[in-house]
Parts: structure tokens; sequence; C-alpha cells
């Protein structure tokens, strides 16, 4: 089995057939693990996924999510736009600032900060790979969070 062009399902080699990949209850269609890339947080392998059609890696046991930096702001209006409604997050309180955590692509020392995007949640990111790492519910606490000054109020 292999993905097919559009990442949402897998064609069989042998006898061409199609099998549709259901998506997660978090949305993630899972595709094809990758033994050779980890999870930076659990170091289960990552696998090729999808959500909101969008190409990802993640991790089927803490259910983190590496995303491509330009596929970041993307992502989440997709993922908004399925899930509509707001709520307020409860402000992290800055422990994972100390965490340390490495690129699975580079095996890099990846970057602690606060994410200034809405939901008070901490991430990683590797500027050499370009790419995100969200811990398993960070994206919707990103996406449920007020994204407007008119929401916030």
């Amino acid at each position: 089995m292999h993905i097919t062009a559009g990442l949402i399902s897998l064609r069989c080699d042998y006898c061409n057939s199609v099998c549709s990949v259901a998506p997660d209850d978090q949305g993630v269609q899972y595709l094809d693990e990758l033994q050779e890339l980890l999870c930076p947080a659990c170091a289960a392998p990552l696998w090729d996924a999808t959500l909101a059609g969008v190409p990802i890696r993640s991790c089927k046991k803490c259910h983190g999510m590496l995303v491509p930096m330009g596929a970041f702001e993307a992502l989440i209006a997709q993922v908004r736009s399925a899930h509509p409604g707001t709520e307020i997050p409860v402000a992290d309180d800055g422990s994972d600032l100390n965490r340390k955590l490495e690129c699975p692509q580079c095996h890099h020392a990846m970057d602690t900060h606060f994410y200034y995007g809405g939901g008070h949640v901490v991430l990683e990111d590797c500027e050499r790979c370009e790419l995100n790492w969200l811990d398993g519910g960070t994206l919707m606490r990103i996406v449920h969070a007020p994204h407007s000054e008119e929401e916030a109020d």
C-alpha cells in the first residue's frame, strides 16, 4: 500500500484497490508509519498524516503534531472553520518553557516559546527545518481561542 496523490487514502500496488483512512477523534488521518522519524516528546515513530487536508506528521501515542511552518496558519484556519466557537483558554503556567526537545528531522534542539496567536500555549519549533511541534491538544486550544479583538471582549 502507498499513499495516493491526494494524501487521504492508500492504494494497493498489487490489486490497485483504494482504502480510505478514517480520521481519529481529532480529525487526523494516519497514513504511513515513519520508522526513521521519532516523536520528540515520547520517542514513538511519527506517522505521515493529514489534518483538514494539510499534510503533517503526527504521533499516535501522544497525539503531538509536527507541522510545517508554511502550513501552520492555514491549518489553524481550516480546523477553526470545521470547529466554530470560542473558549477562553486557561493560561499556561510556563513550566513547559524549560523542556528541551530535539527536532525529529535534523536532531538539533528545538526553540521553546509561547505562541502569541491565541490559546496561551507553549510550542517548539525548528527554524532550520521550518517545523512546529505541538503537543497533543495544543492545536485545539489555539483553534478555540478568541482570534480577534471583538471575540476577546
